[in-house]
């Protein structure tokens, strides 16, 4: 396959000598639910404008079967109702994920050379993480230093291992951009007289595709201006209808077209036409990016008062900023799942409070200490908060609005070298995540 090559040239916020990649060809990356949309070389910065699409809980679930075959097989031995109630569990946990970008990622050039993060928008830089809905796409840009001329594959790296500590980074390998060094002279100018006469005549060529919302993935109406990138002289135009649909009949050997439309950011693109002749025809869809509209200010009861109330009644505040809250009254005997009877005073008290803030939804996590095996911990963990979802459920909470997660003896909040240490550790929380 030919390779294709998109010049976006951005608006003067960004400088006229920025080089910009549409949908850049990539060798390999350590997982399919990240994108790169473009790559943007300006005057001191590498920008790359990224998507993630977050899984659904199903292709969550079979992605992991997919890869732990044995599981699978023990799954399908079990007995209905123990294997749904498993599977349910793990849906459930699954849901609650979250994304950051690394600070000490960086990009790597062909030479070994490294080049620094700078910063990122639309996304925390870890330890901060952001939650995230199944089926949903969030988009966000990550800055870089500058990449030098000439350097036109290139590799991202957020982390030396694409898996570590329960996380999946974002390592990209082979990443081809518009990045040219003008100085040197270029082995494709090398072309024989037979190439060259027969570049003279060029046949028409149709130049087709769709402009679409980069965010819903539905077409869209714009305004599209197809120019002679030499001469700059205008070869045609459209309106799109609805349908966003695009036709251009040229004869030029690169053309340079302008897409606008109400309500997103306009871009310009060139096309070199050369390399596709043959075919005769090329199709490229668009993607506009929609402007951001302003957040509108949410009519809630402040989160000060929130919290006190929470504070006084209903949990103690471990991390405020986060709104996240220890049952700090809520019991188990040791080793086991169920919810002790001294536990419903307090249970039922979150339980009223959520009836009363009908559109809070919340997380609970269940924790234990480092004693016995990890895996075992984890599964005690989850099992617990389950039975304290399970409790606030019977008492009139719809479960859509309660996630939870089971994380074992991964997040202490004191060292267990002593037993009265590592009682704060056995505990459960949870979260107002909405």
């Amino acid at each position: 396959m030919k390779k294709i090559l998109f010049i976006i040239f951005l608006s003067a916020s960004l400088g006229v000598d920025a080089q910009v990649t549409s949908s850049p060809k990539i060798k390999k990356k350590s997982t399919k639910d990240v994108f790169i949309n473009k790559v943007e070389i300006t005057e001191d910065r590498t920008v790359f404008s990224m998507q993630f699409v977050a899984k659904t809980a199903k292709e969550i679930l079979e992605d992991y079967l997919k890869d732990n075959p044995k599981e699978k097989e023990q799954l399908q031995n079990m007995n209905p109702m123990m294997r749904n109630m498993i599977l349910q569990q793990f849906m459930q946990q699954e849901n609650a994920s979250t994304i950051s970008f690394q600070p000490t990622s960086y990009l790597k050039t062909s030479d070994g050379k490294k080049y620094r993060f700078i910063k990122a928008t639309d996304i925390p830089t870890a330890p901060n993480r952001k939650d995230v809905e199944p089926g949903k796409k969030y988009f966000f840009r990550v800055y870089f230093e500058k990449i030098p001329k000439g350097f036109e594959n290139i590799d991202l790296i957020e982390h030396d291992s694409d898996r570590a500590d329960n996380f999946t980074y974002w390592n990209f390998f082979g990443i081809s951009i518009n990045n040219p060094d003008v100085n040197a002279k270029p082995k494709a100018l090398a072309v024989t007289p037979k190439e060259e006469e027969e570049n003279e005549e060029t046949e028409d060529f149709k130049l087709f595709g769709k402009v679409i919302d980069a965010v819903s993935n539905k077409p869209i109406s714009a305004k599209i201006l197809c120019y002679d990138a030499k001469t700059q002289q205008i070869i045609d135009s459209v309106q799109t209808s609805k349908s966003g649909s695009y036709e251009f009949m040229i004869t030029a050997k690169e053309v340079l077209y302008k897409i606008s439309s109400a309500g997103y950011d306009g871009i310009e693109e060139s096309f070199d036409v050369g390399a596709f002749l043959k075919k005769g025809s090329f199709q490229k869809d668009l993607f506009l990016e929609p402007v951001s509209p302003p957040k509108p200010q949410p009519e809630v009861q402040p989160k000060a008062e929130v919290k006190e109330e929470i504070k006084e009644n209903i949990g103690v505040p471990v991390n405020p900023e986060k709104s996240a809250f220890k049952l700090d009254k809520v019991y188990f005997q040791i080793g086991e799942s169920n919810v002790l009877p001294e536990s419903f005073e307090q249970l039922d008290n979150l339980a009223t409070y959520l009836k009363e803030n009908s559109s809070l939804r919340i997380q609970i996590e269940g924790h234990t200490d480092n004693q016995g095996d990890s895996k075992a911990n984890k599964k005690l963990s989850l099992e617990r908060a389950y039975n304290v979802r399970e409790y606030l459920v019977s008492k009139g909470i719809l479960g859509n609005r309660i996630k939870f997660v089971g994380l074992g003896d991964t997040q202490p909040v004191s060292a267990n070298d002593t037993e009265e240490n590592r009682k704060l550790n056995r505990r459960v929380e949870y979260k107002i995540i909405d």
